[in-house]
Formats: structure tokens, sequence, C-alpha cells
């Protein structure tokens, strides 16, 4: 097997966000020793949007509880929900002018994808005809290919007047995603920087969460009406960076379309780099009615100082098994996009992991892929 953690898959820094440190609205380092029992508990003392904590592990006493318990237990018992895989393989789906769907989604699923997304900017770039909407639907169906959502990597609490942009994308993104029958578009908390992708000091600061609620509630009530979802993708360097302050957003922005575009990884800090189990128990725990769909992607520490790096799917930190155990009794087939490689052999690679795990926990995965 090849290798990525510390070859040109990591050489653009690309896991920035999971080097950085969570602040004050990070998940606690410590995990209770049954999650499913504990983060229920938190839940009924705070309410779903209160600011759940979990006991610790080895007493209060104890500076750093970063180890994970050493009676810790996994119930692998699998749910009856298919994953669809989707992924970023070259070429990506695009409504440019001329575009051979037919050919496209064949490919697609004669190489084990059964899902796919687009990105926003690109789609809302060009108006489709009614007939190439009618064209690309039928492909997708053809193939067994779902077409599920616009990946929005805007900034909707970004400096006036950008913010103001951002929401305006997003808006014209849910009604494009209407217009395609897809069930969801991808957005994030963002940041009081221009950049998203930087951590500004005060992004965790009362104002910085009320702007990002105000913006959610502006795109809910401009696309009032619409049945499409409006996930949300935590990341460290944003407020939204752990499962409470996805519930947390959901309860004050006050409306169900906000759901939850699940990235396990973005998530990550030192405090639970090795206790990816309990963190994927509690996550599932307070936030499984409200997933939308789940990010694929792995990592490893491997570094002196608390940076992480991205590593191949199934090699790294994550608990693979786990996760797909939880993804698979979720009450609708989840959708699951690998992302963040480089190559199409490495997707495949990916995917073949994934693959070989989920047959070992007895979890159903849509498709095949070719040997």
């Amino acid at each position: 097997m090849t290798d990525l953690s510390r070859r040109k898959l990591f050489a653009a820094g690309a896991a920035a966000g999971l080097g950085a440190a969570a602040g004050a609205a990070s998940p606690a380092a410590a995990f209770a020793r049954s999650p499913a029992s504990a983060s229920a508990a938190a839940v009924q003392s705070t309410g779903a949007g209160g600011r759940a904590q979990l006991p610790d592990v080895w007493g209060q006493d104890f500076l750093c509880q970063w180890s994970p318990p050493a009676d810790l237990k996994r119930d692998l018992t699998p749910g009856s929900s298919k994953i669809r895989l989707s992924s970023q393989v070259n070429p990506r789906l695009t409504n440019a002018e001329g575009v051979d769907y037919e050919t496209y989604f064949r490919n697609l699923s004669a190489d084990g994808w059964t899902a796919v997304e687009a990105a926003s900017n690109a789609w809302l770039s060009r108006k489709m005809s009614e007939s190439e909407i009618r064209e690309l639907k039928t492909q997708a169906q053809a193939h067994d290919v779902v077409f599920y959502g616009l990946h929005c990597a805007g900034n909707i609490i970004a400096p006036d007047p950008d913010a103001d942009r951002w929401q305006r994308h997003i808006i014209d993104s849910v009604h494009a995603a209407e217009e395609m029958g897809c069930e969801l578009v991808l957005t994030h908390a963002g940041s009081m920087y221009a950049n998203r992708n930087w951590a500004h000091p005060q992004n965790w600061s009362r104002e910085a969460w009320e702007r990002t609620v105000n913006a959610l509630k502006r795109i809910c009530r401009d696309t009032a009406g619409s049945k499409v979802s409006i996930a949300i993708e935590a990341v460290n360097t944003e407020s939204v960076n752990n499962p409470w302050a996805h519930a947390r957003l959901r309860q004050d922005v006050g409306d169900e379309r906000i759901t939850v575009g699940l990235d396990i990884t973005n998530m990550v800090h030192p405090g639970v780099a090795f206790r990816m189990t309990e963190l994927i128990e509690t996550t599932f725990d307070l936030l499984e009615d409200q997933i939308s769909y789940v990010h694929a992607k792995d990592f490893a520490w491997n570094a002196m100082l608390p940076g992480m790096n991205w590593a191949m799917n199934g090699t790294g930190n994550m608990d693979y098994e786990m996760f797909l155990v939880r993804l698979s009794r979720l009450k609708r087939n989840p959708y699951m996009l690998v992302e963040f490689l480089t190559e199409n052999a490495e997707y495949a690679e990916a995917q073949r992991n994934i693959r070989s795990i989920a047959a070992k926990v007895g979890v159903g995965i849509h498709g095949t892929q070719p040997a």
C-alpha cells in the first residue's frame, strides 16, 4: 500500500485545520468510558445546545487525559443503511457546455462511485438549459449515481461587504440545488478574516457566533419553502469545531434545515487524536438525526508539535470500523465524500480500503469497485 503520510499529499500543508488549537469551544479532552450513556446524560442535563462536557476518565486531578481508557469497548453491530461513496476524482462534475453526461456517469459508476457533488462557484457561473438539466438527471439515474449537493467553500461572516456576497452565494446555491433535485448545500460557520481558513482570534467570540447565526437565519428566510438542507461543516479554525457547537447552532438558528455535513477529522485536536472511537461515538449520539452526509479522511500525528497530517483512509488514527458502523445505523442511506487526496489512483486505493473495512464489519456499500 502506498504510504501517503509523508509524501506529496501533504506538501501543501493541507491539514492546517487539523493542527489548529481547538480553543474555548472545542470538545473536552476527556471522554466517558461509556460514550453512549454519558453523552445522552450530558444532553439531557444541558439541553441539545448546551455546553455539554463528558466526565473525565482519570478524575479531575489528572491534567492531560489524552489517552483512551483501558477498558474502552466498541459495539460494532452494523445497521441496515448502505453507504454511497462520493469523491473528488477528476474530471469533477461540472455544468460546462457540452459535457457528455452519459459517459461521465457511466465511468463514475463503473469505478464504484455512486454519489457526486459539485463546486458551487463553477456551478453558478453558468445557467443550464432545461434540456441539459433533464439529460443530467436522466443519466445520473440510469447509472445509479445520486447528485446530492453543491459544495460551497465560502465565508458567510467575512468582513463586509464580503459577508453579504457569500450569504447571497449560498442563497443562490440553494436555489440551484433545488433546480437540480439535490438534497443539500454545504457551507461553514466562517471566519472574521476574509480568508475562511485563517483562525481569527475572535472566531470563538460571542460576536462571531451571533454573526454566523444571523447569517444562517437570513439564508433560511430567503430560501423559505425550499427542501434543500443547509449542511454545516465543522473546522477547527471556526466556531463550529465540535459536536456540541453543531447542536447549539441548529438550536440558535431555529430551523431544521440547518443540518450537519459531518467531518470528524476537522474537529481533531491533540486532546482527542488518540481517542477517536469516543469522539465518533459521542458525535453520532448527539447529532445522528441531523447528519446530512459525511466526509471521509484520515490523519496521523507524527511530529513533535501538535500538527496533524492527512493520511490514506484506513491507515491513520481514525477508527474507520466504528465510523462506518455508526453511518450504517443512520435512518437514511448516507453519502460519504472521500476528499483531499491528489490522484485518481489514490482515490481508488482509499475506496478499496473503505470497502475492505466495511466488509469486515458487515456494513453495506452501494455499487462495486473494479479489481
